[in-house]
Order: C-alpha cells, then sequence, then structure tokens
C-alpha cells in the first residue's frame, strides 16, 4: 500500500472509489485504513529508491508461501520504514516534555520525558513499520497545541487531521478540540461568542479539508464511498471478534467490565505484545527472543512494576485535587486538557473497543506519563516537607 505515494503524486484520482469498478484488494484496503501511514512510509521508500514487494503479503497462507510468492519486503525496505517511523519519536517527546513543564514546571516535565523516552509500549511500537509512530506524534502534538494559552485553530485542526488519518482511534481528539476552544479557559472579554464559534469553524474546517486532501478515495462518490468504509470496517471488526473468539477470546471485549479490565491489563501488567495472532511465531522466534533479550524491553511492566505505575497514575490524580490552590494559575488549561482528554480517550475506548490488541492503547500512554509524573512529583514534595521538618527539629 506505500505505492500509494506514488500513485498520489502521479494521478490522486485513480485512488478514488467507483461504484462501477470491482473492488480490489488495494482498495478495499483504502476503504478500511487511514492513509498516512502507507504515504509516510511511501514517501521514504521512494526517496531511498528502495523497491516494493512484488506481492502484498497474504495472510491467510505459512510463512514459506509468502517468502516463495516475493510477499517479503527486503531488508533495507523494512529498516527504511521503520526508520522513518523512529525519527518522529522526538516529535512525542518534546511534546510530552512541553505539557509536563505547563502543568507542573520543570521537574515534572523531565520526570514525563524520561518515563515516555523509556517506556515499554513506545519503545517497541513507535518503532514498527505500522501507525503507531505517526499517531502518538500526531496526538501528543495536538494536546500540546490544545494546552497553549492561545493555539491557532488552523494549525490546531490540521495537527488533529494527522493524528486521525494515523489511527481512527484519535477520533476524540476532535471533540477536544471543540470544547477546548469553545468553553475552556475563555477569561478574555475579547473572546466573545461569535469568536469562539469562528475558532470552531477554522478548525474544524482544517480538519476536514485535510481529512479529504489525504483520501482521494472520496472525491468521485463522496457519499457513497463513505458508506463502503462504514460497511468494510463493520465487516472486518465483526471477522476480527470471531476469529478471535476462538484463537484468543481474551483478546475479545464485548462488555464495559471486560473493556475495562483488558484496558487496565494492557497498559499496565501486560509484557510488550509484538503480535496479536500467534500464526507466525515459530518463524519469528528468533527475532522474538532477540528483542526479549533486552532487559529493559519490558522494563516497569508486570505486577510489581505495572502496579508501582498504576499507583502513582493515582497518586498523580488524588495530588492535583489537593494541590489546585498551590498550582500556578497558568497550569489551569493544560490540567483541564490533561484531564479531559483523559477521560475522553478512555470512555472511547470502554464504549467501543471490542479487540484489545495492545497497540491500540498507545493513545493512553501520555496521559499515564503525566499522571505518573505529577504522582512522583507530589512524592518528591512531601519527602521534602518531611526532610524540612526533620532538620528544623
Amino acid at each position: 500500500m506505500s505505492q500509494d505515494w506514488t500513485e498520489y503524486l502521479k494521478n490522486p484520482f485513480r485512488l478514488a472509489w467507483q461504484p462501477e469498478v470491482p473492488l480490489s484488494d488495494r482498495m478495499i484496503y483504502r476503504l478500511l485504513d487511514p492513509p498516512l501511514t502507507r504515504y509516510w512510509i511511501g514517501f521514504w521508500l521512494t526517496l531511498t529508491n528502495q523497491p516494493a514487494p512484488l506481492q502484498d503479503w497474504n495472510w491467510s497462507q505459512g510463512w514459506e508461501a509468502n517468502l516463495q510468492a516475493g510477499a517479503f519486503p527486503p531488508p533495507t525496505s523494512l529498516f527504511v520504514a521503520r526508520l522513518g517511523m523512529t525519527l518522529l519519536l522526538p516529535i512525542s517527546l518534546l511534546s510530552i516534555y512541553a505539557l509536563g513543564y505547563a502543568l507542573r514546571g520543570r521537574r515534572v516535565a523531565w520526570t514525563s520525558l524520561f518515563l515516555a523516552g523509556g517506556h515499554a509500549l513506545i519503545l517497541l511500537h513507535t518503532r514498527r513499520a505500522m501507525a503507531e509512530g505517526l499517531l502518538l506524534s500526531g496526538s501528543t502534538l495536538t494536546l500540546w497545541l490544545l494546552s497553549l494559552p492561545a493555539p491557532n485553530p488552523w494549525l490546531l485542526g490540521l495537527s488533529a487531521a494527522l493524528a486521525f488519518n494515523a489511527k481512527y482511534t484519535a477520533l476524540p481528539l476532535v471533540g477536544l478540540g471543540v470544547l477546548r476552544l469553545g468553553l475552556l479557559d475563555q477569561t478574555k472579554p475579547t473572546y466573545t461568542p461569535k469568536a469562539r464559534l469562528g475558532a470552531i469553524l477554522a478548525f474544524l474546517s482544517a480538519f476536514t479539508l485535510l481529512t479529504l486532501a489525504l483520501n482521494p478515495f472520496l472525491w468521485k462518490h463522496p457519499v457513497e464511498a463513505l458508506k463502503q468504509a462504514a460497511a468494510a470496517r463493520q465487516h472486518l471488526i465483526t471477522a476480527q471478534v470471531g476469529d478471535f473468539k476462538v484463537a484468543n477470546p481474551l483478546m475479545v471485549a464485548e462488555s464495559t467490565s471486560t473493556r475495562l479490565r483488558n484496558m487496565l491489563l494492557q497498559v499496565f501488567f501486560a509484557p510488550p505484545q509484538l503480535s496479536e495472532a500467534a500464526n507466525y511465531n515459530q518463524a519469528l522466534a528468533t527475532s522474538y527472543n532477540s528483542y526479549e533479550h533486552n532487559p529493559f524491553h519490558s522494563l516497569l511492566r508486570g505486577k510489581t512494576g505495572g502496579g508501582l505505575i498504576l499507583a502513582l497514575t493515582l497518586l498523580g490524580m488524588l495530588a492535583l485535587t489537593l494541590d489546585r490552590r498551590e498550582a500556578l494559575p497558568s497550569s489551569r488549561l493544560s490540567t483541564q486538557v490533561l484531564i479531559l482528554g483523559t477521560i475522553f480517550q478512555s470512555g472511547f475506548f470502554l464504549g467501543w473497543l471490542p479487540l484489545s490488541f495492545q497497540r491500540y492503547y498507545i493513545l493512553l500512554v501520555p496521559y499515564v506519563v503525566l499522571w505518573t509524573a505529577m504522582g512522583i512529583d507530589s512524592l518528591l514534595k512531601a519527602l521534602n516537607l518531611l526532610l524540612d521538618q526533620i532538620w528544623r527539629k
């Protein structure tokens, strides 16, 4: 699908869905998945003059059958695709640092940066030739823009569109953006209802225009193409749920309580999930063992590490309610964004997510990192206070 980048540059109307043309595998992928990942990988492959695979990978076939068909990408192409994703990581880390600084200052900023830089899920999922690197960088950049005193609504809309077109699970950022521009921290007398409405319309316009520009499958028959995309997505979800009910029932979450349990498990406790299905585990055993041999690949996971992070996350939430009077006025907006972003994204997963793939929850990691940093900061403040009292005595 990375070849869509070349097709887009040559003639994007070739990528449009048309009712009279039979659905190809490529068109089905365009209906199912947002386009930014394949464009980004295609850009890097084109820039470095890397060949595309001869065949698409057939997931219903075995490993050897795919190798013989020429579906395995050359090692250099895989490296380039992964490098392109990894190069986006500094955007995520700097955005998290800036959010931490806005929340409580330098100490929380540095703590957030180190927690994010060493987070097992970030280290794994943002270095794969998949959507998570783009998704995390786009979402954290959007959160930082939301926390600014006067964000540019057009820039904010473009940033939210980049995250959404990396993975559709970033949709809560749109609601958060509308709420931020319409209601949050609107204390300036010049910020009239008319000005708020104008900012919201600019935000939504930028988001919609970039989304349409990136999805040429909508250009010829937008309404019918959207219906086809919704039907294709629903068919895929139904098939996946049915398959995993047989292969791995624990991955299926059809009730809110099950989704909550699985969300906590994947965000805090489960080891890094190298694959969702086990159909190629034997062929990939050497690669898996090499990754898991690194003692830091699962840092702060499991019962002990995950329990500690969960406790510090809850402490950060509790400390926020206790030290509101001590917090700087400038941190009010970033605090509101953190609280509402956590609620919106968690609520989206609890209300909709039918399959508990670990990489889906990467959007929650920045919130967890920031809450954890605030929990650590509250502990350090309490320790300093205790040591000061002991010293005075």
